[in-house]
């Protein structure tokens, strides 16, 4: 999804967005870029990439197809990419808020479409949400929280 001069710029925006999250280390799944995934590779922070296309995940160490394999509450935050392109996004959202601890971070990753990414966040019932551009892309995150 994202282009090579849009990489760095959304890199930024999503590293600020976990910062801003107080999530600096622990297990970070990234769904569906595989040079994201790459990108975010910090010291103290696991890397889980999910839902690549295989030749991508050759690549990878650690690449899942799907998230079936992760347990519930084990992740400290999820990237997600192209929710608003997404027909089933309230599955999708479901899905991965429940895979995210209490207080971990949804970050949303998608072109353009701002306001849809915001009400997605919102009907998915992250709290706390933080929006920014990065070129053509827009970074909105969220907490989670479990009750």
């Amino acid at each position: 999804m994202l282009g090579g001069l849009f990489l760095t710029p959304a890199v930024t925006a999503i590293s600020d967005a976990l910062a801003s999250a107080h999530i600096r280390g622990g297990r970070v799944a990234v769904v569906g870029d595989a040079r994201l995934a790459r990108a975010l590779v910090a010291p103290g922070r696991e890397i889980v990439p999910v839902g690549l296309s295989a030749r991508a995940a050759k690549k990878l160490a650690g690449a899942l197809r799907d998230a079936s394999s992760l347990a519930p509450a084990s992740l400290a935050a999820a990237i997600v990419m192209d929710v608003t392109a997404d027909a089933g996004w309230e599955q999708t959202l479901r899905a991965w808020c429940g895979l995210v601890c209490d207080g971990g971070a949804v970050v949303l990753v998608d072109r353009g479409r701002a306001t849809l990414a915001t009400g997605r966040a919102l009907c998915a019932g992250l709290s706390e949400l933080e929006q920014r551009r990065a070129g053509r892309a827009v970074v909105t995150s969220g907490l989670v929280t479990q009750l």
